[in-house]
């Protein structure tokens, strides 16, 4: 049987368009369905979709925090705008404490800590050498309740200076602090500790509540979640604020990385802490242009539930301005804040009105 080309064109466009209507409806019909589907498993408004464990704290954080900033910043950066006006304090964080050096290769220095006391301020340094020590805090001969393991590039241009909180019992024995230094003879450092009073450790407590209160609280989840915050240009300082009273009382580990371009690790830290009973507060120095913090939560998906909060501590004088250009949208939808992004409540800008 011969079939013409005319016939054999006719008989092809009659495939094709049978064709096209047999399978068009399937694919769009998969579209709607994966569309479906992934509403329904990524339809989460903070963790980037993913559905997680969202306290009440961490709503109205946020909720505060993308009213009252503005939409042409990122989601959370250390910037000027978004310090509290109680987060500088000279006196908290001081750097004319006694030094007392101590030798590298693992030695030693052990502090005995009175009875009753809650806090003591911990300043460590070198002279321009690499810093590497430990900080222990030690409740009775075996129970460690505090750890911070440091790393740092120069000791002198990014000191540790961290207030650390004890447990409220002395029960289970003396409570001891230890701080120590590497394996290596040619990293000696100069340490400085100071035990706080009850009433100095009260208005350090009161600063703190009013700092993590009026500021934009971080959630963290564990199972090696990673947060990772740009810190401004003009940001001398960071001020660290770490709390887990509100997503579970419990313990936290992390890893701290202070990041200088694209992945030089200037500071590292690993810090573990009792979250409920013991706030970590500290100051990391971020002198120069490009610092990231990169933060790791090292412990169980379920056990390591945290949060912090980071504000600028130290500012240079050159800070640039406020931001007051028209805002555009901002997370899908437009901001109910007004017209510039700025809210009139309080929130993580402190009680400054933006007109």
């Amino acid at each position: 049987m011969k079939i013409g080309s005319s016939s054999l064109a006719a008989l092809l466009c009659a495939l094709t368009a049978s064709s096209a209507s047999a399978f068009t409806a399937p694919s769009s019909a998969i579209s709607i369905g994966a569309s479906s589907s992934s509403s329904a498993l990524f339809n989460h408004e903070i963790n980037g979709g993913l559905p997680t464990f969202n306290p009440n704290t961490r709503n109205r954080a946020q909720a505060e925090y993308t009213n009252n900033s503005p939409a042409t910043l990122a989601p959370y950066i250390v910037t000027g705008d978004q310090s509290s006006e109680l987060s500088f304090d000279p006196a908290a964080f001081p750097k004319n404490l006694p030094l007392q050096v101590i030798q590298g290769g693992k030695s030693r220095l052990t502090y005995k800590m009175p009875q009753g006391a809650e806090r003591a301020q911990i300043f460590i340094q070198t002279n321009g050498r690499p810093l590497k020590a430990r900080v222990e805090l030690w409740l009775g001969p075996i129970r460690k309740v505090h750890f911070m393991d440091i790393s740092c590039m120069n000791g002198a241009e990014t000191p540790y200076r961290g207030c650390i909180k004890f447990k409220n019992t002395d029960s289970a024995g003396p409570q001891t602090l230890e701080i120590s230094t590497s394996d290596d003879q040619a990293f000696p450092a100069l340490v400085g500790v100071d035990v706080m009073t009850d009433d100095r450790s009260k208005e350090r407590q009161a600063v703190f509540d009013a700092i993590w209160k009026s500021s934009t609280k971080l959630y963290s989840q564990g199972n090696k979640s990673i947060r990772s915050i740009p810190i401004a240009d003009h940001v001398k300082s960071v001020q660290l604020l770490v709390w887990s009273k509100d997503v579970g009382k419990k313990s936290f580990k992390v890893n701290i990385e202070f990041l200088q371009g694209p992945n030089c690790k200037r500071q590292y830290y690993e810090l573990q802490c009792g979250g409920g009973t013991q706030p970590y507060h500290a100051v990391f120095e971020t002198p120069g242009n490009g610092w990231t913090m990169r933060w790791t939560n090292t412990k169980t998906l379920h056990d390591g539930s945290h949060e912090f909060v980071v504000v600028p501590y130290e500012l240079e004088d050159d800070a640039p301005p406020e931001y007051s250009g028209m805002a555009p949208y901002y997370n899908g939808f437009a901001e109910s804040a007004g017209e510039f992004g700025y809210g009139d409540t309080l929130g993580p800008h402190g009680n400054r009105v933006y007109r």
